[in-house]
């Protein structure tokens, strides 16, 4: 009996039942599976027990105020945009020299400059409007 009453309710018929996403009719004959199988009793306690824990989990992040964290803060992150910047602009200068050393024909050069140039500018749009619209933005001081 256990195993038909595991066969006729599927895992996403037990986690829409948790969630209370049923119709009545439904509800009432998981009900009677639940009560008829300890199998699917105990699957049921596993999701319920998984739904409380994830219910419980916050995005917020707390902030580090000791001593070590405010140094940290302040090394890492000046440290990890230095590198970052010097790295690319090392990638961008030996690709772009590359690129122009290169055995291509000058039509091939053009199109993919005029390609490469295009994204660009694109990026530079996308960045310089977001900056003007920080000011204004109503959402800014919202924390989940």
């Amino acid at each position: 009996m256990n195993t038909k009453a595991q066969q006729t309710v599927s895992r996403e018929d037990l986690m829409r039942f948790l969630d209370g996403e049923v119709t009545p009719q439904e509800r009432v004959a998981i009900e009677g599976q639940l009560e008829a199988s300890s199998e699917l009793r105990r699957e049921f306690a596993i999701f319920r027990s998984m739904k409380e824990e994830l219910q419980d989990l916050s995005f917020a992040v707390e902030g580090d105020d000791s001593v070590w964290g405010r140094i940290r803060s302040r090394i890492t992150s000046p440290v990890g945009w230095g590198l970052t910047v010097t790295g690319f602009l090392g990638w961008a200068a030996y690709g772009t020299w590359s690129f122009v050393n290169s055995p291509s024909a000058l039509l091939v050069k053009l199109t993919t400059g005029a390609v490469v140039i295009g994204v660009l500018v694109l990026l530079a749009q996308v960045i310089w409007d977001r900056y003007r619209e920080f000011g204004s933005d109503p959402y800014r001081n919202v924390h989940r």
